[in-house]
């Protein structure tokens, strides 16, 4: 049995299909949905449609809140099936979660260092490239003169920067230490309770 469902689009129509061994996404001509139709009536598999097999699967996850279903296959390959109406996606997802027995259903709201763990990351590097650089910027502006040696990596690029003198380093980075922060606070306030289908060890 093959399950059919279609988001128009101004443009096309994305349709999603669940086989009983894989799941299939793309996108047709508003005017190819009849002949679409009927193929799936008669239980055929469109061509020109990407295939992630369910055996491919590692794991899928509906986060509350937002629009897509993720799905994670392969080695580190991601795929999104994006619903604008939460109900719709519901629905999919359920389906996934009765379909799939090879995967097994969990919920949790994952921790705020777990989820925001890429931008705090982001803000410590930051704060170390700023250090790094403001060290070198003190320095030269207190007639400390380095010679720079061998091939050019990430010390070469930081100095670079430290000639650009003390208020110039603070000013750069503190446009880029407030951006982080801003990428913090939306990823904290986007947290919300995540549905998981994963795949059983």
């Amino acid at each position: 049995m093959i399950k059919f469902w279609k988001i128009k689009k101004n443009k096309n129509i994305e349709v999603i299909l669940v086989s009983d061994t894989s799941i299939f996404k793309g996108k047709i001509k508003h005017e190819e949905l009849n002949h679409f139709s009927k193929l799936i009536e008669n239980q055929n598999i469109p061509k020109n449609l990407f295939e992630i097999p369910f055996t491919y699967i590692k794991s899928i996850q509906n986060q509350e809140n937002k629009k897509e279903i993720k799905i994670y296959f392969g080695k580190d390959s991601e795929e999104e099936i994006v619903c604008e109406n939460s109900n719709f996606k519901k629905e999919i997802f359920d389906y996934l979660k009765e379909k799939i027995s090879t995967l097994s259903y969990c919920k949790e709201t994952p921790t705020l260092f777990k989820y925001a763990k890429p931008q705090l990351f982001a803000i410590l590097f930051t704060l170390g490239l700023f250090l790094w650089s403001l060290y070198y910027a003190i320095q030269i502006e207190n007639g400390v003169e380095y010679i720079l040696e061998g091939r050019a990596g990430i010390g070469a690029i930081i100095y670079s920067i430290g000639l650009l003198g003390v208020i110039k380093v603070v000013l750069l980075f503190t446009v880029l230490i407030v951006i982080t922060i801003f990428s913090l606070i939306r990823k904290i306030k986007s947290r919300s309770e995540i549905e998981q289908l994963n795949r059983i060890k």
